[in-house]
């Protein structure tokens, strides 16, 4: 699975990665980002792709309570083309979630313990996403916009930390692939574990909680 990440780049780079043309003056680095938080999401609109902020959490459009969105953090891969909560979104709105590192826990002398997977050099790349809108039952109710990290079955390398991990993707031609029109059958393909090199390193236990959000968060811990 996926429950926390990080996007630490200033936002020139992340203009620069994924050719976003407007500016993002709500834009700050982030090193603990959790569920039921805002992120930022690109979406592409008329061609254009847009940094949008969304809540962590898919929250199905039929949905009668917004409670849902915090079972629905993630979504499966191998099934994320028949599932009711998905299915709408996968088709049609689906969405890059950039990220620089994300954490997972083990368990080491009955402690769990934080760590940081990166990729060689700590670039910026994006997990596979899909968002939605939701509107409370509630006729005066303001629209809620939700997104879900998509997970595929973890790499050999990870799989001594989980045995789940996001969908990354870290080319252009995959952005342009996933952002865009396409066949169903053709998008699923790019929803794969990732093959390229990984790297992760041991951090601070205070990552553990949500309300931490700080540089100190991501530097190598010596314990």
């Amino acid at each position: 699975m996926c429950g926390r990440f990080t996007l630490t780049a200033d936002i020139k780079m992340l203009k620069n990665v994924f050719q976003l043309k407007e500016n993002c003056f709500d834009y700050i680095p982030r090193y603990n980002i959790a569920p039921g938080q805002n992120l930022h999401v690109i979406i592409e609109v008329e061609g254009a792709r847009k940094l949008r902020s969304m809540k962590w959490g898919l929250i199905p459009a039929w949905a009668r309570d917004a409670k849902t969105g915090f079972r629905m953090i993630n979504a499966r891969s191998e099934t994320i083309d028949t599932k009711p909560a998905f299915k709408g979104p996968f088709q049609r709105r689906r969405c890059l979630i950039p990220a620089d590192g994300f954490y997972e826990w083990t368990d080491q002398n009955d402690t769990r313990k934080p760590f940081r997977i990166i990729l060689p050099g700590g670039p910026v790349f994006a997990f596979a996403g899909i968002w939605e809108r939701w509107k409370p039952p509630q006729a005066e109710g303001t629209v809620v916009y939700t997104c879900s990290v998509i997970t595929a079955p973890a790499s050999e390398y990870l799989k001594k930390i989980h045995d789940r991990m996001p969908v990354i993707l870290d080319r252009e031609q995959d952005y342009k692939a996933w952002l865009g029109p396409g066949e169903p059958a053709a998008q699923k393909k790019l929803l794969q574990t990732y093959r390229g090199d990984l790297e992760f390193y041991p951090v601070t236990t205070s990552v553990n909680s949500p309300q931490n959000d700080h540089p100190g968060l991501i530097q190598r811990d010596g314990v």
